[in-house]
């Protein structure tokens, strides 16, 4: 239907096929009207819309048209405002030019004018009005730069230029024949004043700032000429001695320039010519000290010297950077150190041949004063002398060096001076010399160790930061066994004091006492050979920690002998038993008395450690008074209650002691051990329930004591007094090989007591350390103690 050769009949073919489809005519008919009133107004619709369109582009045509009317008037009217206005513009440039000429002439009068002027005044040398009228003329001469292509301006520039040549000549030569007549002594003229040639140099500045430069190395030179020519390298006067000197001939130099009022004071001249002396004088003693050989006194008397002067420039004269000229010393320090150290090696032939001993001791043992080696502290007063000397100058790598000479002539001083006082042999620790001598070294070992300590402490606080990893520690370790072996051969004093008297106790016909008399005379002479040595020993010994120290070891040296020496009593008998107790008990009364023998007041603490090492004692010799015909388990019961312990090494030894025959002895055993087994079951129900323990601790002094009865009944011959084996042995380090290390005891206390101020406070950490080095002995918790004292008590019951 579309198509432009459209046929109808087609159509109609279509729709009237048949004859009957005629009736539908009509509805056909008015279809197709309708249709076609349709396209008709489609058709009415696209024709508006094609006007509409075809409007706007005749209006776009027409404003088109329009602007280029516009631009074109306005093209017009521009041509004529232009033709108009051409006149007032060009009459416009006219007047800026003119202005400008009338500028340009002016300031060009001004400018030969003030030169002019300056030429006038320059004879007068008023540099203060020259000044003002240079600073007009610079001004000036600013302003023509960009016309000094032009012949004439850069003829007057040439000109200005003279001028200003010939007024900085005119101002060095002031300068020149001011500094000549030293400043303040001339003539009165105005122009030569300082204030003008204040003016003078401000004129320089302006000028050029290289004409400041020029006068002030002019006269940096002027003022240290003389200098370099007195101190000069070539002449003696520049040696290191005269460092001095230099230094004095400076200051007068730079009260002279003090003097001087010609300078501005922002150029800070006296900080650069401070700083010029210090650059000279650093390369002069940097050659001096190079192709010299210098020793450590003058050295360190100039370096000294040094320091102080730059402390006093850099006080009075503060700068942005401290002046510094003791650097160029640096390097040689190390032969200041060297010098040290021989200085050390001499003094200490000096020491080796000095008594060590305080004379009025030396007279009088009971004399009331320190007694310390005399050297110990000029070695130290020594030691600090060298340590302030040199942090003056320095806390580098010096101080490092030093402190290693320090730690050399310690183990020196231990090895030349106090080691050779020790005995070398035991038999030789006899008599008031060797208390003397011991007592001293006890006290110089203990003052060495805390004057090290305090020196370790100055030296780690003044040392740089970068220095302390390469710092050394001073050992005060080798000391702290000196005063070990000290108090070790004191013991060793008594013990050898003791032989007779042991000698005495095994001469005893122990077995033939019939009744317990008094105290045995053994007895008495230990307790005056004790009380003796004491009286003399306590009073000496200045630290009290050390007392209590010394005392403690004493008690235990004599419990332990005592026990050792039940196994040569044979037989044990009841009665030589009660005899033994007697004495024991005598012997405890003299052990508590020790703190009353140094005039000290007894502690708690040290009455209950020796009550507690006697009723040890005491309870060995009660277990072995019981009778042997007593049945085993009562025996077996008396020995929980007295001695306590599951050791069945220690239940042999008291069967030993006993003198229980070999054959009977197991059964004693077996017996113990099913006690022990039963007591074990009880035990854990008890601490199930009650979660306590009812036994108590071993017997320490039992568990130590020398089970060695097969070997002495092999022996043909009692066994000597002197056999050492009797006596608990200290070993040179300190160390008590029979009883201390393993007794448990709580022994000596912190050493908090106050010394003699010849002795330092020692700190917690030196406390803690030194009671363990010469104890050498563990401390016994109070569990154990609760331990001991109830595992008879619960035995006792399960039994009942």
């Amino acid at each position: 239907m579309d198509s432009y050769n459209y046929d109808p009949v087609t159509h109609i073919n279509n729709i009237f096929d048949a004859p009957e489809t005629l009736n539908h005519l009509p509805q056909a008919l008015s279809h197709i009207h309708q249709y076609k009133l349709q396209l008709n107004h489609e058709i009415e619709t696209l024709k508006s819309e094609y006007d509409s369109s075809t409007e706007i582009d005749d209006d776009i045509t027409q404003l088109v048209n329009n602007i280029k009317d516009v631009k074109n008037s306005a093209n017009a009217t521009k041509s004529t405002i232009a033709s108009m206005t051409k006149s007032i513009q060009k009459l416009d440039s006219c007047k800026k030019n003119l202005v400008l000429s009338m500028t340009v002439f002016k300031r060009l009068q001004m400018l030969v004018n003030v030169n002019n002027g300056l030429k006038e005044i320059l004879p007068l040398r008023k540099y203060e009005e020259i000044y003002q009228r240079l600073g007009v003329m610079k001004e000036l001469l600013q302003f023509f730069q960009p016309y000094k292509s032009i012949d004439l301006i850069n003829e007057i520039n040439l000109m200005t230029i003279f001028t200003q040549n010939k007024l900085v000549d005119d101002i060095f030569l002031d300068f020149e024949e001011f500094l000549k007549r030293n400043g303040r002594g001339g003539s009165d003229n105005e122009s030569k004043s300082e204030e003008n040639l204040l003016y003078g140099a401000k004129t320089l500045e302006m000028i050029d700032e290289k004409n400041k430069i020029k006068l002030l190395n002019w006269f940096h030179n002027l003022q240290l000429r003389d200098l370099k020519n007195i101190f000069s390298q070539s002449d003696e006067a520049g040696s290191i001695e005269n460092l001095g000197r230099r230094f004095i001939y400076f200051n007068k130099i730079l009260d002279q320039v003090n003097q001087y009022a010609i300078f501005p004071k922002e150029w800070n001249v006296i900080i650069d010519i401070i700083e010029e002396f210090c650059k000279i004088t650093r390369s002069d003693l940097s050659s001096t000290l190079q192709n010299k050989k210098i020793d450590s006194s003058t050295l360190l008397d100039n370096l000294t010297k040094t320091i102080e002067f730059e402390k006093k420039l850099n006080t009075e004269y503060p700068s942005e950077v401290e002046f510094n000229i003791s650097s160029v010393f640096g390097p040689y320090l190390s032969i200041w150190v060297q010098e040290q150290d021989k200085m050390l090696n001499t003094k200490f032939v000096e020491f080796a041949a000095t008594s060590q001993l305080p004379p009025e001791l030396a007279k009088d043992i009971t004399a009331n004063i320190p007694n310390i080696a005399i050297t110990s502290t000029e070695l130290f007063k020594t030691y600090h002398k060298l340590l302030s000397q040199i942090l003056k100058l320095t806390n580098g790598d010096t101080i490092a060096s030093l402190a290693r000479v320090f730690n050399k002539y310690l183990f020196e001083y231990l090895n030349r001076i106090l080691t050779p006082m020790l005995p070398r042999n035991d038999d030789d620790i006899a008599g008031e010399d060797a208390i003397k001598y011991l007592t001293l070294l006890l006290n110089t070992g203990d003052y060495m160790v805390g004057n090290i300590e305090e020196l370790n402490e100055k030296l780690e606080l003044v040392v740089s930061d970068e220095v302390k990893s390469r710092l050394p520690t001073l050992n005060s370790d080798v000391f702290l066994q000196l005063v070990n072996k000290s108090i070790s051969a004191l013991l060793v004093k008594l013990t050898n004091d003791y032989k007779p008297c042991w000698r005495e106790f095994f001469n005893i016909n122990w077995q033939e006492l019939d009744s317990v008399n008094d105290v045995s005379s053994y007895m008495i002479d230990i307790k005056s050979i004790t009380n003796k040595n004491l009286k003399l020993i306590l009073p000496l010994i200045i630290r009290d920690s050390y007392v209590r120290n010394f005392n403690d070891k004493l008690v235990e040296l004599l419990v332990t002998t005592i026990a050792n020496n039940l196994k040569f009593i044979k037989p044990l008998t009841t009665t030589g038993l009660e005899q033994l107790l007697l004495d024991v008990i005598t012997l405890k009364d003299v052990c508590l008395n020790f703190p009353q023998l140094a005039q000290k007041e007894s502690t708690k603490s040290y009455t209950k450690f020796v009550n507690n090492h006697f009723h040890e004692l005491e309870s060995i010799l009660k277990i072995l008074m019981v009778p042997h015909s007593m049945p085993v388990e009562n025996f077996i019961e008396s020995y929980f209650e007295l001695i306590g312990g599951k050791s069945i090494a220690n239940f042999t030894k008291i069967l030993n002691l006993a003198k229980i025959d070999k054959s009977n002895q197991y059964k004693y055993i077996e017996n113990y051990k099913l006690q022990l087994s039963i007591d074990n079951d009880d035990e854990e129900q008890a601490t199930d329930s009650t979660n306590t323990t009812s036994h108590q601790s071993n017997n320490q002094l039992l568990t130590n004591l020398e089970d060695d009865l097969d070997n002495l009944s092999a022996s043909s011959t009692p066994v000597s007094a002197n056999t050492p084996a009797q006596y608990p042995t200290y070993n040179r380090n300190g160390i008590n090989n029979n009883s201390g290390a393993a007794s448990g005891k709580f022994s000596s206390p912190d050493m908090t007591m106050k010394s003699p101020k010849l002795i330092p406070r020692m700190n917690q950490l030196e406390k803690n350390i030194r009671d363990l080095a010469l104890t050498g002995e563990t401390h016994v918790s109070k569990f154990n103690e609760n331990f001991r004292s109830n595992f008879g008590r619960l035995f006792r019951k399960e039994e009942r």
